[in-house]
């Protein structure tokens, strides 16, 4: 007994005066242990692994083909998987992150977050693909019999729930450590790990634009829109000429009418005489639906088309809806060939825009004289292709792809009621003239008696902003355009194209010199005031105050806040042109002078012309050795001899920019 207790008091001391060590050992034996009980089962992780990404392979294909039942089978097939392997690795998951460097380790936590990644992503997706079934009945539905409504409130809680399943594989794929990861499986994990921030932002948009979806559907009473096809191979302030309407009629997610119409027949009831904006007066003598987006401001723009639409008769509507071509041609994109036996046409993506344009000019029946019916002909058959979509892979593109069209401008939005307009502008697709902290510009072209012209011209702008030792901001724009018509089949690829060139820069900027353009001052077609015609009190407006530089002919005017160079601008075939604007703007880029650490910043917000394909843009900094600069946005901005310059696509609004702070060099001075 003595003894016994002796030894337990001799035991207790060893480990009261070493107990750091001791703990040590022992965490030492069980991490041993741990990894070993690693190696014995890297072989059955690795088939667990496999075989919940073979699972989730199959959902997928199935899903694309339209079988969900089986889709959901493997869905569940591969959250078992992942759940086992995760179960297995989980007492990784409570390790802190500098585990991670402990060899051994970093192998069990990567394991454990991989699997954790693939249980909430594949949860994640059963619960979207759970909501498939009640879309597919809505679009296959007859017409007013099922509503949309019910699918997206359906889908909506889906992708609440989807969101926060995504967000946790998200969380967790930060505790991979790819260096860890088998080379042949790397670069697959590695791209799937940049995809997941992406379809959290994707869900998170849905999740913000479900309430206005409701309500462009009807959901809270009946809605009427009025649909302005725009025509972007002829250009105007919104998009393009407007050649077709069309009058959508919906209450409850149920389509109850809609029909296409060539735009003249309204504009023929059209009783009101108004004085068009004076660029127009060179084709029309009268202002009228077909000419109404002479306003970049895309609201602006919708107001004057629904009072001309009201004016002919149609009725009240609630807001106004315009596509390009483009628009069809990514659909077609997506639902393939479309036959149209009347006209003994087949159109696809790549031949859409010479058949449409060629039976407008050339091949319309004279006597029916309704050279856009093709058009209607044509969008019939695309809403019913829609509405029979057979499996969700189209349903997912189709999203996509109307995304993309309504970040690019290709589709604009405008409603009447200004909770709804809030959120369309919440959403950035008003298409409205944007405010900008600093710099700003946005080239606008109208084309008027051009033809389709603007379909084969290629436009590069160059914009480059001096920032002396003074702080002043001198800016140079350089817009290059080439007619890349002349040889093709059609005629009206091979015109002249004629160009009324406005260019929107910061109110107050001082014109400092303008070149490239044609000196030209069209004469009213008509004494106006005479013949009782009235005036548009915007339009009036935006004249009155515009002055002519004698220099150069530039009309200078303001609209939305902006200052506006306004020129005339012809290129011919074959031959491009290119027009150079400088001036001063009417802010400097200033430091404090009591304070050494001062920083001040500089940016630019580059608008994108709606429905315009993009221009090649080439954006440049050059700033004084007075200047250091201290940040820049994230992207492909590289300092070069005090200079910062960025090449994109003007396919959607760019804002770029830097923060810049006293040269250390000059302080000392």
């Amino acid at each position: 007994m003595a003894s016994g207790a002796s030894s337990k008091r001799f035991s207790h001391l060893i480990l009261r005066r070493h107990s750091p060590y001791v703990l040590l050992v022992l965490i030492l034996i069980a991490l041993g242990a741990l990894s070993f009980g690693l190696i014995t089962l890297r072989n059955s992780l690795v088939e667990l692994g496999e075989s919940g990404a073979k699972s989730l392979k199959l959902a997928l294909e199935t899903a694309r083909s339209g079988d969900l039942i089986s889709s959901q089978r493997h869905l569940s097939e591969a959250e078992r998987a992942f759940t086992l392997g995760e179960r297995w690795l989980h007492p990784f998951s409570w390790l802190p992150q500098a585990g991670a460097a402990i060899p051994g380790l970093s192998h069990g936590m990567t394991g454990q977050a991989l699997f954790r990644v693939g249980q909430a992503g594949t949860r994640s997706a059963s619960g979207l693909l759970s909501t498939l079934p009640t879309i597919l009945m809505a679009q296959s539905a007859p017409a007013g019999t099922i509503s949309m409504i019910d699918a997206l409130e359906r889908s909506g809680e889906a992708a609440t729930k989807a969101r926060a399943e995504l967000e946790i594989a998200n969380q967790s794929f930060r505790r991979v450590r790819p260096e860890v990861l088998p080379e042949a499986y790397r670069g697959r994990i590695e791209r799937f790990g940049e995809v997941l921030p992406i379809g959290v932002a994707l869900l998170d948009g849905y999740a913000e634009h479900q309430e206005l979806f409701a309500e462009l559907l009807g959901a809270h009473g009946p809605r009427v829109y009025l649909f302005l096809f725009q025509n972007n191979h002829e250009l105007r302030a919104t998009g393009g000429f407007i050649g077709s309407y069309a009058l959508l009629d919906v209450n409850q997610g149920r389509i109850r009418r809609f029909f296409v119409d060539g735009i003249f027949n309204p504009d023929g009831q059209l009783k009101e005489n108004i004085v068009p904006p004076k660029p127009i007066q060179k084709i029309s003598a009268g202002w009228s639906l077909h000419d109404s987006n002479w306003f970049p401001d895309f609201p602006t723009s919708a107001e004057k088309a629904i009072f001309f639409y009201e004016k002919t008769g149609g009725p009240t509507v609630d807001g106004i809806i315009t596509l390009t071509p483009e628009v069809l041609r990514r659909i077609l994109e997506l639902v393939g060939p479309v036959e149209l036996p009347e006209y003994g046409a087949t159109i696809d993506a790549e031949n859409f825009i010479g058949i449409i344009q060629e039976e407008v000019e050339v091949k319309y029946d004279r006597e029916e004289n309704n050279p856009k019916k093709i058009l209607g002909d044509l969008t019939e058959v695309l809403l019913q292709e829609f509405l029979s979509f057979s499996y969700p892979k189209r349903t997912w593109e189709l999203g996509t792809t109307l995304a993309t069209l309504l970040n690019e401008k290709h589709i604009l939005l405008y409603s009447r009621h200004p909770e709804i307009e809030s959120l369309i502008r919440g959403a950035g697709w008003s298409g409205e003239v944007l405010e900008a902290p600093h710099d700003y510009l946005s080239v606008i072209h109208t084309n008027i008696n051009g033809y389709k012209t603007d379909g084969v011209i290629h436009e590069s702008i160059i914009h480059e902003s001096r920032i002396g030792s003074d702080g002043r901001v001198t800016d140079t724009v350089e817009i290059t355009r080439k007619h890349e018509g002349g040889n093709t089949p059609y005629e009206w690829w091979n015109k002249v194209n004629a160009d009324y060139l406005r260019v929107y820069v910061p109110r107050g900027a001082q014109l400092i010199s303008a070149e490239g353009m044609t000196r030209e001052f069209p004469e009213a077609p008509l004494d106006y005031a005479a013949l009782g015609f009235r005036r548009d009190p915007d339009i009036a407006k935006e004249e009155e105050g515009m002055v002519v530089d004698e220099m150069t002919g530039t009309r200078i005017s303001e609209d939305k806040g902006k200052t506006v160079f306004g020129n005339w601008v012809y290129v011919s075939p074959g031959e491009s042109v290119t027009v150079r604007y400088k001036y001063v703007l009417p802010f400097r880029v200033l430091l404090d002078a009591n304070d050494p650490e001062a920083a001040s910043a500089y940016s630019v917000l580059y608008q994108k012309q709606s429905g315009s394909g993009g221009a090649s843009l080439t954006a440049r900094i050059r700033y004084s050795e007075a200047l250091q600069p201290v940040w820049q946005t994230p992207g492909n901005l590289i300092p070069y001899q005090r200079t910062f310059e960025t090449n994109t696509t003007l396919n959607k609004d760019f804002y770029w920019g830097a923060v810049f702070g006293r040269n250390p060099v000059e302080k000392k001075k």
